[in-house]
């Protein structure tokens, strides 16, 4: 430990100073693993108690995530969806100043018989992706695209296809083609992660991760797209504002009290 960090400062806050300052230098980058207590311990030449008011410290401030029986991991910044708003993952990450690629794990055409088992009630593209947010993985995607779609956009299919370009955008590929999504239908559920989602997300297990399904429909309510999410729940956050009963029972008799709006 540098010498003027121990000056004036509680032992906690100098370990504290240090951790933070590699974590904000890439020293570990989210999702490693920090070295553990007694290894810290020797690092710094402080008491284990003195580690753990440290790593409390970083817990507090989000910079830090504890796993029971795993160890401490650096956190993953969280992406911060508003509901009322369709946005694409690519969209979403970079309206947080942030980078988004990704990488392409499965890509393959489905019968109808096949997509079925995923909703979908017609020949369908599966595209399995691995997203990335400033190179660091951050959630599977699991896209089908009507075959009805797919074959109108060259970008999504055969020779021109630009699926496998890091930094190709699916919603902005529809927006380039004409193709407008009406609304879409969401659900989001909490489960343990898989072997295969942890090894393709490069985790510990156990961890926890979010589910997104979400069906996205034209402005006649044809099915434009089937996504199915796997993110680390740490890595996914989802706002809404929410109104008590009988304000509910006021707006469905067609009155407006003062300052009633509609959820963002």
């Amino acid at each position: 430990m540098r010498s003027h960090r121990r000056r004036g400062k509680p032992r906690y806050v100098a370990v504290s100073d240090e951790l933070r300052d590699g974590i904000r230098s890439g020293k570990w980058a989210p999702g490693d693993l920090l070295p553990s207590e007694a290894q810290l311990c020797s690092q710094f030449g402080v008491s284990r108690g003195t580690v753990v008011k440290a790593i409390d410290v970083l817990l507090t401030e989000g910079l830090l995530q504890r796993r029971q029986g795993v160890g401490t991991f650096v956190s993953r910044p969280a992406l911060h969806r508003s509901p009322g708003y369709l946005l694409g993952f690519s969209e979403t990450v970079r309206r947080q100043g942030r980078y988004p690629t990704h990488h392409v794990v499965e890509e393959r055409r489905l019968s109808r018989t096949e997509a079925l088992q995923y909703g979908c009630d017609e020949p369908a593209m599966l595209f399995e992706r691995i997203r990335l947010v400033d190179g660091v993985p951050w959630a599977i995607h699991t896209a089908l695209l009507p075959m009805r779609i797919v074959e109108t956009v060259p970008e999504l299919y055969g020779e021109s296809s630009r699926v496998a370009d890091p930094e190709f955008s699916l919603y902005q590929t529809f927006d380039d083609s004409g193709l407008e999504i009406d609304h879409a239908d969401e659900t989001i559920n909490v489960r343990l992660a898989t072997e295969r989602e942890a090894e393709l997300l490069g985790i510990e297990l156990p961890a926890a991760v979010m589910l997104v399904h979400r069906k996205s429909f034209d402005d006649e309510g044809r099915l434009m797209e089937l996504i199915e999410a796997v993110y680390l729940q740490d890595t996914y956050t989802y706002d809404a504002r929410l109104v008590r009963q009988h304000r509910v029972a006021v707006l469905a008799g067609g009155a407006s009290p003062k300052g009633a709006g509609s959820a963002e």
